[in-house]
């Protein structure tokens, strides 16, 4: 799999992370996991796997510009966690590092509440 996944990059071929999940090996919320997999086992930079589970899922479900990106005029859920995910993946992984949960809009954890100490971290 690793080989298969060097050569994959090599040719320039977009790859999303995801998979089946709600199993006894995969459980429900464990998903970012992925992305460290991805860093760890197939050679992808942090960013690179992360662009990986946002830009790129939104360009596999035709939808180029408007999903898996911050910036205006995208559809965008948001989360945002305290620390920095390209220097520690597992951060993503369940919501002990959760400062701040937005869908469609709607805040569901909202940072001024938030009992996580704050780590300000820009990201690239």
């Amino acid at each position: 799999t690793c080989r298969t996944y060097e050569q994959i990059r090599k040719r320039g071929i977009k790859v999303v992370i995801g998979g089946d999940y709600g199993f006894t090996l995969t459980p429900m919320g464990q998903n970012a996991r992925d992305i460290g997999h991805f860093v760890k086992f197939f050679g992808y930079t942090p960013a690179e796997a992360l662009r990986c589970a946002t830009q790129i899922g939104g360009e596999l479900m035709g939808h180029k510009g408007e999903l898996g990106l911050v910036k205006e005029g995208a559809l965008a859920d948001l989360l945002l966690v305290d620390g920095n995910p390209l220097a520690d993946q597992s951060i993503l992984v369940g919501p002990s590092h959760f400062a701040m949960i937005m869908k469609g809009g709607q805040l569901h954890r909202d940072p001024r509440h938030a009992a996580v100490p704050r780590q300000r971290v820009a990201a690239e």
